[in-house]
């Protein structure tokens, strides 16, 4: 346990704050969390919630990846309230079925015993047998409930208007309600980070990347695994809702996406007959435009630190656990010198 009297303010109360602000206030540190809205109501609150860890070697997150699964079942054993579903994951998209030699990969009557639901089976699937999923909203909640129950503070509904600053140091945040000092500023708010850091002439950009979460009620339990195909993604939620992620239509018509995901579920599940549309909603999803984590302290402006990346679901229990450990040693070597945000300033500085 940490003794220090560090103060540290973490931006943005989603899934990535969430995390790093219990992992902090785990470790003795006064952490104060401040979001513009309420917690998980941005990106992280229409979240699929797989913790994905089939990627290719050279992607960017690859190391984040696999080490996901087992920073979320640490996080199991201390924190009781946290619920991860751990089915595996059953994959049969093009870029899935590339990325693995044929011996990882399951042949129709394997995939059948796994799925017997399945109408139609694909002739081969790659099962990962340690793929998870949580539910992104409750799994925000019970971090920040157990950073609050170690001293941590929650402040909703509350925005920040500036930074304060001792020449180009960092020491705090205006909100509306005041000033708070704080010996670091961490940005863990997604897309909301561009904006905030161009009020300090920091350019880092943040692309939106809009995604669907379907939900939709079934009399039946359908679905074992997570199912992961061309035409749909899928998975049950902890009260027996079937969940399913698409992307975003170019068109914009998310009735149109909601009415054909639900007609690919009738045709591709036995015993489908009886599901139908509870809710849909649109994320924000934050990309970092070069498609590489971010995370790290920015090297102009000593005090802020960003965290950002996609997906962030399955990568936020490694990147608490790194970054609470950097933030206290002042640094971590683990974190790969490829997310540094320097990679970014250092361009704009270039003649």
């Amino acid at each position: 346990m940490c003794t220090t009297e560090k103060h540290m303010i973490v931006i943005g109360a989603g899934i990535m704050g969430a995390s790093i602000a219990y992992h902090l206030a785990s470790r003795g540190i006064k952490v104060t969390v401040i979001d513009k809205s309420q917690p998980a109501s941005g990106a992280t609150g229409s979240s699929f919630g797989w913790i994905h860890t089939t990627v290719s070697d050279d992607a960017p997150d690859a190391f984040l990846r696999r080490a996901s699964v087992a920073d979320w079942q640490r996080l199991e054993k201390e924190i009781p309230e946290l619920w991860v579903n751990w089915t595996g994951a059953l994959s049969y998209d093009d870029e899935t079925l590339e990325s693995q030699p044929n011996e990882n990969c399951l042949r129709q009557p394997e995939i059948s015993q796994l799925e017997p639901a399945l109408n139609h089976p694909p002739q081969h699937a790659y099962f990962a047998v340690d793929d998870g999923a949580v539910d992104p909203i409750d799994a925000t909640r019970a971090l920040l409930e157990k950073a609050c129950s170690l001293g941590a503070t929650l402040k909703s509904q509350t925005s920040v208007i500036g930074f304060l600053r001792n020449g180009n140091h960092v020491t705090g945040i205006q909100t509306p309600e005041g000033v708070l000092n704080a010996d670091a500023v961490i940005l863990a708010c997604g897309t909301g980070i561009t904006p905030l850091l161009n009020t300090i002439g920091i350019p880092l950009s943040i692309l939106a990347s809009p995604a669907i979460l379907l939900r939709y009620s079934t009399a039946n339990h359908l679905i074992n695994t997570l199912i992961s195909g061309p035409d749909v993604e899928v998975r049950h939620a902890r009260n027996g809702d079937i969940l399913a992620a698409e992307d975003y239509p170019l068109s914009g018509n998310t009735e149109n996406v909601a009415a054909e995901t639900l007609a690919a579920i009738k045709i591709g599940l036995n015993g489908a007959d009886s599901v139908s549309l509870l809710s849909q909603s649109v994320g924000q999803r934050p990309v970092p435009e070069d498609g590489c984590p971010i995370i790290g302290f920015i090297d102009d402006i000593p005090g802020v630190y960003v965290a950002v990346m996609h997906p962030a679901v399955t990568c936020a229990a490694t990147v608490g656990r790194m970054v609470s450990e950097e933030l206290i040693s002042g640094y971590n070597p683990e974190i790969p010198a490829i997310y540094r945000p320097a990679r970014f300033i250092s361009l704009q500085k270039q003649p």
